[in-house]
């Protein structure tokens, strides 16, 4: 299916890169269905992008949280593991929107809610999560302190 956005143009998107949000992401509920893209073409960037098929205009920039905070937690209650489908561990994708306002060296990572995938069935939900982590998030800072050690 062709997809018209704002910040690749047209493209061609294959039906196993649409996720189905159900309740939406929080504050855009009425955009349900989405398409995750690699940020480079061999998927092994840790970063993605997350663009609406809804809204030209709507486009997320991710990260693997992970790849910058090793030891980051998320811990996924019964009611979002049933609401993804989610029966293996191995089919989940946990991302979380960046905030980049001027260079990436000063982007932000939001660890407190990040958006969980179920990569099989293509559900995807944002999940507020108990552990306290913090929506503004230095992207760079753990990879900074770990180059200096």
């Amino acid at each position: 299916m062709k997809i018209d956005t704002a910040r690749f143009g047209e493209i061609d998107v294959h039906e196993e890169r649409l996720m189905t949000f159900a309740n939406g992401i929080p504050g855009l509920e009425h955009f349900k269905t989405y398409f995750l893209l690699p940020a480079d073409d061999k998927d092994e960037s840790p970063f993605y992008f997350l663009q609406s098929t809804e809204e030209r205009g709507l486009c997320f920039f991710l990260a693997d949280p992970f790849s910058f905070y090793p030891n980051y937690e998320v811990n996924l209650d019964d009611g979002t593991l049933n609401q993804l489908e989610l029966n293996d561990p191995e089919h989940a994708l946990v991302l979380s929107i960046l905030t980049v306002q001027g260079s990436l060296q000063e982007a932000t990572m939001n660890l407190k809610a990040p958006l969980i995938f179920n990569t099989v069935a293509r559900t995807g939900k944002q999940m507020v999560l108990k552990q306290e982590y913090g929506i503004k998030e230095p992207l760079l800072k753990q990879v900074t302190a770990q180059e200096g050690e």
